[in-house]
């Protein structure tokens, strides 16, 4: 992220104009009239386009004036002007006020002129303070050059409408507060939302998302997610870097008791965002109560699907039409051919059954693997998690659990609030009232640390390889083993491990619509002003623009 323009995120309304230049003038007809008219473009001083600018044009000796909005590109056209002397006049957020010199406008005449805006007098050095908050119709317009981070103040997953506050139990502080990750390149993003105790997703362009879990307690001696848990000051995040050549996000929280808000443990990750695409996640815990381990989790990874308000699984899981089967799970050994593959299959007028089928080889051949890659291939993209001996996870201590439906002890739940209060629904399936009101989540895979003790696992640190690969899951491999063959020494000490890695998503970055209602959920079909360059959000660049997504409700 370039310094100047994260200037004009501290910055009151003005208005001005520091210079105009003419760039000269053509005598044209228009429309068979005698009218003229003023064009040009509006930047900053280093050239990046300004839009939103108000331009005002007036003639002196009149007082007629006309007045329009440069675009995108900080361009700007104003017609039907008689001839005459016209003063200019521009207004924009955190400019210097100031009058470009006078423009003499003949009959028929077209003027060109470029307007350069300078910065209003700063009260705080910007390279000095974070970025301000945005809006999520903000964050629409807003660009990046690589991967850049920003705070946003009105987020709400998967078209849930219902009142956040209070919510059962309500979170404190702003409840549609959220930080988002967002990339120059991919149509996906990565959220980290106060509603859910911060805890992240990959968010897919149809509305469908991702989580991985955390060192989260069990048996409510330890919960995060829980009214002591979800509080700012037991769980918040900090944007250490904004972007765009990488993206540092670290989250904080303490696992606390269900009744008595006793912290347990200190949880700190961080997450290095890279431009392919790419999150190294590094998960540590710390215990606030030494030598005592009651709850502490065995799962600090686990795919947990989520669905919009209206969907379940079997919605927004990749389906074969042709067996009517939901592609739930892929697990592959990272250095070898070997893969899991597992079929969900809906039954008709249930809401949750289903029966499920097996393809590939054993899973304890991926157990005794040392690096796996595990992914759940939804419509519009497969979110997917690597770790391995390098990475922390050593397969001698490490199992994997398919919480397939009816097949295993735990199995797979889908539980309603969620994330909207995640388990403050305390395990509560989805029924047909319940489905039309919240999202949903569901799980299908975990790992655990079957054979590690309690006080070593505390000691470690922890590192996984996240991402979103297409329906092709090779190219994620490919990358799954280039990252895991560096080794311990420089996965621990090198934050850029992902950084040179080649990108995973090969998906349709307008996929989700073929899916009634899911792009209804926060996501909605690029336009031209979601192409726009935001020059004053410390984010700007001159990529292709991120997908607009709607406002939330």
């Amino acid at each position: 992220m370039r310094p100047r323009k994260l200037v004009k995120c501290f910055l009151g309304l003005g208005s001005i104009l520091v210079c105009v230049v003419l760039l000269g003038g053509s005598k044209l007809l228009f429309a068979q009239t005698s009218s003229g008219k003023v064009q040009g473009t509006v930047t900053d001083p280093t050239h990046a386009a300004l839009f939103d600018v108000i331009i005002t044009v007036t003639n002196s000796e009149t007082g007629f004036s006309r007045q329009v909005e440069s675009d995108e590109y900080g361009r700007f056209t104003i017609g039907e002007l008689p001839p005459g002397i016209y003063t200019i006049n521009a207004k924009g957020e955190g400019l210097k006020t100031n009058e470009a010199p006078r423009v003499k406008l003949a009959a028929a005449e077209s003027r060109t002129v470029e307007l350069v805006m300078q910065m209003a007098a700063e009260r705080i050095s910007p390279l000095l303070a974070r970025p301000r908050s945005l809006t999520m119709a903000e964050l629409a317009r807003t660009k990046t050059d690589g991967v850049s981070a920003v705070e946003v103040t009105d987020y709400v997953y998967g078209n849930y409408k219902g009142p956040l506050v209070p919510s059962p139990p309500h979170a404190d502080l702003n409840p549609r507060k959220a930080y988002v990750i967002f990339w120059k390149d991919f149509p996906y993003r990565f959220v980290f939302s106060h509603e859910a105790s911060y805890c992240p997703w990959f968010e897919l362009m149809s509305g469908a998302a991702m989580c991985y879990q955390f060192f989260e307690g069990n048996t409510g001696w330890a919960e995060l997610m829980n009214q002591w848990g979800r509080k700012e000051s037991s769980s918040f995040v900090s944007i250490i870097e904004s972007g765009p050549n990488r993206v540092w996000v670290r989250w904080t929280y303490f696992a606390v008791n269900i009744v008595r808000g006793q912290r347990a443990l200190r949880g700190t990750e961080d997450f290095w965002a890279y431009p392919n695409g790419l999150i190294v996640r590094r998960q540590m815990y710390e215990t606030l109560l030494p030598g005592d381990y009651r709850g502490y989790s065995r799962e600090p990874i686990e795919l947990i699907g989520m669905c919009p308000v209206g969907k379940l699984w079997f919605d927004v899981l990749q389906k074969d039409p042709s067996t009517g089967e939901n592609h739930a799970l892929a697990v592959l050994d990272v250095f070898s051919e070997k893969r899991y593959d597992v079929y969900w299959k809906h039954k008709p007028n249930t809401l949750l059954d289903s029966t499920h089928r097996r393809t590939g080889c054993e899973r304890q051949d991926l157990e005794n693997s040392p690096g796996v890659l595990m992914a759940d291939t939804m419509v519009d993209g497969s979110p997917f998690c690597v770790f391995g001996d390098a990475s922390g996870f050593r397969h001698a201590y490490t199992k994997l659990k398919d919480h397939t439906f009816v097949a295993e002890i735990w199995g797979s739940k889908s539980w309603d609030h969620w994330p909207i209060g995640w388990a403050n629904s305390q395990g509560h399936e989805v029924d047909a009232d319940s489905l039309k009101l919240y999202p949903n989540g569901f799980s299908t895979l975990g790992m655990d640390f079957f054979a590690l003790p309690d006080q070593d696992e505390e000691r470690g640190a922890y590192y996984s390889l996240i991402g979103v690969a297409g329906h092709d899951l090779e190219p994620a491999r490919a990358a799954a083993r280039r990252w895991l063959e560096k080794g311990e020494r420089e996965i621990a000490n090198n934050p850029d491990s992902g950084a040179d890695l080649p990108g995973t998503f090969t998906g349709d970055k307008s996929a989700g619509r073929e899916i009634p209602g899911l792009n209804e959920c926060g996501m909605v079909s690029r336009t031209k002003k979601g192409e726009a360059i935001s020059a004053r959000l410390g984010v700007t660049g001159t990529a292709v623009g991120e997908p607009v997504r709607k406002e939330a409700h």
